[in-house]
């Protein structure tokens, strides 16, 4: 079949899990036979080239209006403030209505032009938050199938924020025009037809990884302890580091890893004296580098408060490495407790030292949870059996 990907942050360059899933599914769906073409609606300053051919896979980075190399440092002050005063002016709205009106005629074009036969685009939609007035997604001439990840009124639902309508009202459109739903997990799912009072059927299509990836010369270092995600509160961070008060107590040799971006200061306001010689941020690495250091960490630890799916923690258990994951949202569809990792309530900051002092405290105990986690990945979560899934889904929209 000919199929297109609608993703707006396609590696290489800045993406998070979406980007990371879509490359992943792509690849996959090329080497069995299917034409596959990504699209996407990108950023202001995003950067990289606007063609590219990625193991096969041709990809399209298309440019709104105002696209400049000025936005691309997000977090320089000069740059968010340019962003609140375009916002502020209307501007921002200006173009994003006129650049979906020709990135509309754009993907119309490459669906005539490739025979595009079904669509799939995620939920979330980065530039609704740039908005003033309804400026939904436009529907387009094929089948489209809406992805779950997570929109931003979901995010915000789930930790407990209240959501601006406008944004609300696009992305219940972008899922009441979908041709069919599918979600990375039950819990998504369940709670976006609950956000969006969705009555229709949901399809569970859980992300894939590619269970036979190994690192070479790994040696786990005891007593290492690695995180990996922004460094916001949904992330569980905070929790974490004040569990690490309580672990470096008992454990002062123990050592904190932390992988991410974030404004570090609201970090370690809650590291007690002494303990910051402890955590070590390294901030955003390359994924070579984020992966070794997994593999070569006794244990993992992600006490989320809000995930849709959760790839670090697949790659985390892929790489043998111990995991200590939440009680809440997708945690319990990923990890069985007790059997291939942990889970625990990030409210719960003694159990979750507890758990962390214990699993530091056991190796032999940490051994049989790795062991476990990678049957679980290779049976559960491998990309090979994933793919079918989802080609069978694809199958079954396009004989509607």
């Amino acid at each position: 079949m000919n199929i297109l990907y609608l993703c707006d942050e396609y590696p290489p360059g800045r993406h998070g899990g979406i980007g990371t899933v879509v490359q992943s599914l792509a690849r996959q769906m090329l080497k069995r036979g299917h034409r596959v073409i990504v699209v996407g609606f990108y950023d202001w300053g995003y950067g990289g080239k606007d063609e590219f051919d990625d193991q096969g896979v041709k990809v399209y980075r298309f440019r709104r209006k105002l696209d400049s190399s000025f936005f691309a440092k997000k977090d320089a002050l000069i740059v968010r403030a340019a962003y609140r005063l375009l916002y502020a002016a209307g501007i921002f709205q200006w173009d994003i209505s006129a650049s979906l009106i020709e990135y509309k005629f754009f993907l119309e074009t490459l669906i005539e032009r490739f025979n595009i036969e079904i669509i799939e685009m995620p939920d979330f939609n980065e530039y609704v938050q740039y908005c003033r007035r309804y400026t939904p997604f436009p529907k387009l001439s094929k089948p489209t199938i809406v992805k779950l990840h997570g929109t931003i009124a979901y995010f915000l639902k789930e930790t407990g924020q209240d959501v601006p309508s406008l944004i609300w009202e696009m992305e219940k459109t972008t899922i009441e025009q979908s041709t069919a739903l599918t979600s990375v997990s039950s819990y998504t799912a369940r709670k976006t037809a609950e956000y969006y009072s969705y009555k229709k059927p949901i399809t569970v299509l859980y992300n894939g990884i590619d269970s036979s990836i190994t690192l070479s010369n790994v040696n786990k270092k005891e007593l290492q302890v690695a995180f990996s995600g922004s460094l916001v509160a949904k992330k569980g961070i905070f929790q974490l580091i004040k569990a690490w008060n309580i672990v470096h107590e008992n454990i002062p040799n123990a050592r904190l890893l932390i992988f991410g971006k974030g404004v570090l200061k609201r970090v370690k306001k809650y590291l007690k004296p002494g303990v910051e010689s402890s955590v070590y941020f390294k901030g955003h690495v390359p994924g070579d580098e984020l992966y070794r250091n997994l593999a070569e960490s006794q244990l993992a630890v992600y006490p989320s408060y809000a995930e849709t799916f959760g790839m670090t923690v697949l790659e985390a258990m892929n790489l043998a490495t111990p995991v200590i994951y939440t009680t809440r949202a997708t945690g319990p569809e990923i990890i069985s407790d007790g059997i291939d990792g942990v889970l625990v309530d990030p409210d719960n900051v003694d159990e979750l030292a507890g758990k962390i002092i214990y699993l530091l405290n056991n190796p032999e105990i940490c051994r049989q949870l790795s062991t476990n986690a990678k049957l679980s990945v290779k049976t559960k979560f491998d990309i090979s059996i994933t793919t079918q899934k989802n080609i069978s889904f694809y199958e079954t929209i396009l004989k509607k």
